[in-house]
């Protein structure tokens, strides 16, 4: 009996757990800064969609469009606890524990959509421009049972 050996090669371009959490940083800031200040916040809605675009442009210059699913859960994680404190600032101490609990487990879900579509379009669509990533001898090779590549 002879062994049969299958080598795949990993076609995505690195670990971006790093970049990750440093947009997540960000966004809880930028979240922070917003639900914390009465009045218009519309220059921090865009810094936060531009940071969004440019960690969606990274995502899909590295091949990582899968990870715009996980970020979104990544970037409530970092601003739970910042969003609940900007929360009880806003609106007092015993209101703001109870608003803030509420924006930050409902309100999220329309935070996380919003997050996902935009790093998943921006990132899909820089991979898209970007094209192949060269030519490669083959993803997969497979050897026969004589030792010869098939």
């Amino acid at each position: 009996m002879s062994a049969v050996f299958i080598q795949a090669r990993n076609r995505a371009g690195g670990n971006v757990t790093a970049p990750m959490i440093i947009w997540s940083i960000v966004m809880a800031a930028v979240l922070f800064i917003a639900e914390a200040h009465h009045g218009a916040h519309r220059g921090d809605y865009w810094i936060g969609f531009g940071v969004t675009a440019l960690f969606g442009v990274y995502l899909g210059l590295r091949r990582r469009v899968a990870a715009s699913f996980v970020a979104p859960f990544v970037s409530w994680m970092v601003a739970w606890v910042p969003l609940w404190i900007a929360a009880m600032i806003r609106d007092g101490f015993l209101r703001g524990l109870a608003a803030g609990l509420f924006w930050i487990t409902i309100g999220w879900i329309f935070i996380g959509i919003l997050e996902f579509v935009t790093l998943f379009v921006i990132g899909s669509f820089v991979r898209l421009l970007r094209g192949s990533s060269g030519t490669r001898p083959g993803d997969v090779i497979i050897f026969g049972p004589g030792g010869n590549e098939a």
